[in-house]
């Protein structure tokens, strides 16, 4: 057989076997990713959802994206829940610690998160409408401010007085019983009503204080300002540049929620997850 033959044979062959062990492996990669979706969807526990999810986006099934962000946002975030972050106080360049308890998810990634997800979230449209005061994670998002002296609790200005009384009047009641609290529901006055931010297509043109002035009571104390939620703390920064003209030292700031930043690219997902090599699946069942 001549050397010719040999290779005429032989090499058309290496490449079958080579394109169909590369099928077979395509096969198995494609069964492997949507088992481990599978086990994301059914897991128990937020560190089998992540770990399911996280390795069905590795190998390859893209549908476990926004499953595996929302179960892992706390990954994703900078600023981890019930654990002070800093921020600029107004134009100063001092700057305040400030703390929430849990991150809100938009309801565009609703159908993504999770049973106790979508339950916090549930809570929080709650206080905003008045209907829940939420008073014990707002108590022990305060007490991670640790604070060193009695200060003032202000709340941060709504769109009406109506809105502001329905969301702050039965929390402040509650927080009154704190020692070392002193709410002060009635430290500004409503001159008129504003659009409401989070329902403005154009937010950046709403000043948090431009539909209230300043009560005098308030003036050369501390204080601490509570609201529901942070985005992007422009409104926060407004209203302490206002509470400084009047002397008002703003010391730390509590939220319920503060909003997830979905990432911005599925590379920069695909990079995160190969980070992560977490071990309790190792160490719970090997």
């Amino acid at each position: 057989m001549t050397d010719e033959l040999i290779l005429g044979i032989v090499f058309p062959a290496i490449l079958f076997i080579i394109s169909f062990m590369g099928k077979i492996k395509t096969y198995w990669r494609n069964k492997a990713a949507n088992a481990f979706f599978v086990v994301g969807q059914h897991a128990k526990t937020k560190e089998e959802r992540i770990w399911g999810y996280r390795n069905s986006l590795l190998a390859g099934n893209e549908k476990a994206e926004k499953f595996y962000v929302i179960a892992n946002i706390e990954n994703f975030m900078q600023e981890k829940p019930l654990t002070p972050f800093l921020i600029s106080n107004g134009t100063s360049r001092h700057k305040i610690p400030c703390v929430f308890v849990d991150y809100y998810i938009p309801s565009r990634y609703s159908d993504f998160s999770s049973w106790e997800q979508r339950k916090f979230t549930q809570a929080v449209y709650s206080f905003k409408d008045g209907k829940e005061t939420c008073s014990g994670q707002f108590k022990e998002a305060i007490s991670r401010l640790g604070l060193k002296e009695d200060v003032l609790v202000l709340f941060m200005p709504c769109s009406s007085k109506e809105k502001y009384m329905a969301r702050f009047a039965r929390l402040a009641k509650a927080l009154s019983f704190v020692d070392g609290l002193n709410p002060q529901l009635l430290s500004v006055t409503y001159l008129n009503e504003r659009d409401s931010k989070h329902l403005s297509m154009d937010r950046a043109s709403i000043t948090a204080s431009s539909n209230i002035v300043v009560n005098s009571d308030i003036i050369g104390k501390k204080a601490i300002l509570v609201d529901d939620v942070i985005t992007t703390g422009n409104s926060l920064r407004e209203h302490i540049e206002e509470l400084q003209m009047f002397n008002v030292e703003i010391v730390g700031a509590v939220f319920l929620a503060k909003t997830m930043q979905y990432p911005s690219s599925l590379s920069s997902i695909k990079r995160k997850a190969r980070k992560e090599e977490p071990n309790w699946f190792r160490d719970k069942y090997l």
